[in-house]
Parts: C-alpha cells; structure tokens; sequence
C-alpha cells in the first residue's frame, strides 16, 4: 500500500481509504462493517471516512467497534451536517461516544454547496464551534466536503481555515467545461491544483462517480475499479480516495489500486477518459442527497434503473422494466415541485428524469 502526506497536517495516509456511506447503501450490520474494517486495516488501509448522517451515529457505532480496540491503526475522518451551533456542537460530542476514541482525527463540516452556505456557516456560530472543539482537543484537524461550485470551492480553499478538504473527483467528474473545443475537468485543472497549493489535504469522495464505475451499465465499455482509482489517485494533488464498499470482496479488489507498483501509462489514461465520455454529465451519482422525496419516490433508484434501461444491451433494459415495476412508488408521483432538484449537488433536472422514466416505463 502506498501512503502520502495528508496535506500539511502530517498525517500518512493511505491512497486507498474507505468511505462507509457504501455500508449504508448495502444495509451492512454492525457485525458485517465490523468485519470489513479489520479487513482494510489488515490490509494497510488507515484512512476511515464516515459521517454523523449516516444513520444519525449508528454507522459511527458500527466503525467504533473496531476502533475500540485498534485505534492507533487507524485516521478517523468524520463530520456533521447540522446546521445549528448548538447541534453542532452535540454531534461532535456524540461523535467523540460513538467512535469509541478521546480524539477524533479530523472534523468537517459536511456538504457545504448551495450557494451562501458557506458564508452562513461561517459567520452563525457553526464553524467557531468546530474551532472551539479543536482547542479543547476533541478535533485535531478541521475541514469541510462539498459538491460547490468553482467559484465556491475557491472561495472555500483560499479562505485558510481549512486543514482537509473533501471533493468529489473521478473519471465521469461533473465540474466540466469546454476550452477552444476540448472538454476540461475543472476539479483537474483549478480546483485541486489550489488546495494544493494551499497546503490543504485532499480526500477523494465519489471515485466510482457514486457507484457508476463499479457496477458498469455499459456492456462495451470495460472500466475496472481499479483503473477508476488509479486514475484518481494518479493525480498528484490527490491524497487519498475513499471509495464506497460493501463487501469484503469490493475491499479487497479496490485495495489492490494502492499498490505503487501498478501503474497507468499516458495512453491508459487517455484511452479511460475516452471510454468515460460515453456516460456524459448528465447521470445521477445515486449520492441520496435529493432525498426525502414528500411523495416518497425512490429518486435514486429510479435514476440508475432509467440509466441501466438506457445504456444496457437488451438483458439489462428487461431487468431494469421489471424493478421498475415493482417499486411501491413510481415516477408519475411527481409532483415537479423541484425540492429535490433544489437539494442535487449536480444539479440534475430529476423532474424531467422522472417524465422520461414514467414515459419509458409505464
């Protein structure tokens, strides 16, 4: 396994950590997390990315089982997505009991995106509370995950408070835009280069895409989950990557990527950003943020059986008519009121997905 400087907080971690938003997407047990972080530990892995919203605590109970007794193995990255001061500040603390530990690694507040929320947490007490923890020793470093948009995460990088900073990065990245007829990743060319710059350590979100890259829908395009993280952690302003898992089998073909001896030539990548333009930008990362639907629609599933009907061979699109009727609620509950389109951090036009879907499928 190879491991690299966290930024400038001099921590080693490892290329390869582990997200646990994967375990919640699984409905992993306790038993069933708590045998697949000894797993990564036994395999070099030290970095464990998790958050108080998943499950409010219940996943931090899960990983504290094992950081009970193998804490000094492990860097614990954790946050909270309240937005209160006072809420705030109690997570940390039930964050603190849940994780088993007396300190935790690093802090951040969680999916700062929509436009003004950054500034909103700045400036109402909640980031002073995150400072406040990390002078009474509860927090050692302090950060903050967002979806924002360019001008955002600058805003965010170069304001200087920020010791970890968490993006979402991969070969399908949505942060696009199109320079003299070439189509340019903006999280490659500004975003990460100035965290950078910055000294900020960066931790990769989302390297399958939100699971796109690891359960593949298109049959002629044959993308490994390990060509997916190498290609992330090959940046070099990339720290770690923290991809999702379910299984112990997952954890143990996505470690592999960490391996410094593996590694992508130019023609590689290049021939992977190729294969990655099939999806284009307009898919869902079935990152679950659009959620509570008031109607109660299974968005995100909806979402990847409409993708899966789309660009699957003839097999796949069956499979994907036959879930769809099965779901309890079914796209024509959609009332376009757009609060889930106000909630997606890609900014999806889902009421219209949901017209396509109610058109395909019904």
């Amino acid at each position: 396994m190879e491991y690299r400087l966290l930024g400038n907080t001099g921590l080693r971690v490892s290329v390869i950590g582990i997200g646990s938003l994967g375990f919640s997407r699984v409905r992993a047990t306790p038993e069933k997390v708590e045998k697949i972080v000894n797993r990564a530990l036994d395999l070099g892995v030290n970095i464990i990315d998790t958050a108080y919203a998943y499950g409010e605590g219940e996943m931090e109970k899960a990983i504290g089982r094992v950081t009970k007794s193998r804490r000094k193995e492990c860097i614990i990255l954790t946050r909270s997505h309240l937005r209160s001061p006072e809420e705030f500040a109690q997570t940390i603390n039930e964050s603190l009991q849940n994780l088993n530990t007396e300190i935790i690694d690093i802090y951040q507040m969680h999916d700062v995106t929509r436009p003004g929320q950054f500034e909103r947490l700045m400036s109402n007490g909640v980031f002073h509370e995150l400072k406040k923890a990390q002078k009474a020793g509860k927090v050692k470093f302090i950060g903050i995950s967002t979806h924002a948009s360019p001008e955002d995460m600058k805003k965010i990088i170069n304001c200087g408070e920020f010791d970890v900073i968490t993006v979402s990065y991969n070969l399908i990245n949505y942060q696009r835009q199109t320079i003299d007829g070439e189509d340019i990743s903006i999280t490659e060319r500004e975003t990460l280069p100035l965290a950078k710059k910055r000294g900020l350590g960066v931790t990769i979100m989302k390297p399958f895409g939100g699971g796109i890259l690891a359960k593949n829908p298109l049959s002629e395009v044959k993308i490994s989950p390990i060509q997916a993280l190498k290609f992330v952690i090959s940046n070099p302003c990339v720290d770690t990557a923290t991809p999702g898992v379910g299984s112990i089998a997952e954890l143990e073909e996505d470690v592999k990527a960490g391996d410094p001896h593996i590694l992508l030539s130019r023609e590689d990548i290049a021939r992977l950003r190729e294969d990655a333009k099939r999806w284009g930008p307009d898919f869902c990362r079935n990152c679950g943020y659009c959620l509570p639907c008031s109607e109660d629609i299974p968005i995100p599933q909806i979402m990847r059986l409409l993708m899966d009907y789309k660009l699957g061979e003839k097999g796949k699109k069956n499979r994907a008519k036959k879930a769809y009727i099965d779901l309890k609620v079914k796209a024509s509950a959609c009332t376009e009121c757009k609060k889930c389109e106000e909630k997606c951090p890609y900014h999806l036009s889902i009421s219209r997905k949901m017209k396509e879907a109610q058109r395909i499928f019904e």
